[in-house]
């Protein structure tokens, strides 16, 4: 989880400014928690992939966007830090436990709902995001 800084303080600004309009509808803490973890074993799976040398960055920015955009929902929700941290720590264990059918079919959903609050977002949220997922993304293929 420690991999996983739910925000910079960068990225914490950037989604500051997103508007509660572009992220419209309920989002439980809980599903939201799920999906992000869902994500990470992605974005995870992916880097690796990608530091072995595939051509996969395209769909790693996706993923890694579409984290971040489901975690600005929660967090201008009034989630915080340390509900989210636990939260999380509990959606990673659950979804380890998953049957693989089953957790490949939660990272497409998760994927599609992530994609989804980024194309809803302005422009200039979306350029925010994108920001703070190069940067996570340069993390991940650095370590």
């Amino acid at each position: 989880m420690r991999s996983l800084p739910l925000l910079r303080p960068a990225a914490a600004a950037a989604l500051l400014c997103i508007s509660a309009t572009a992220f419209a509808g309920p989002r439980s803490a809980p599903h939201a928690a799920t999906c992000v973890a869902a994500l990470k074993a992605e974005e995870t799976s992916l880097s690796e992939t990608l530091k072995a040398g595939a051509p996969v960055e395209a769909e790693l920015l996706k993923v890694v966007r579409g984290g971040i955009a489901i975690i600005g929902t929660q967090y201008l929700a009034g989630l915080q830090e340390a509900e989210a941290r636990q939260l999380l720590e509990s959606a990673e264990q659950d979804f380890r436990a998953m049957p693989p059918d089953a957790a490949r079919a939660r990272q497409a959903q998760c994927l599609q709902e992530g994609e989804s609050l980024y194309e809803r977002a302005s422009p200039l949220e979306q350029s925010l995001i994108t920001s703070a997922a190069q940067r996570r993304i340069r993390r991940l293929t650095s370590a």
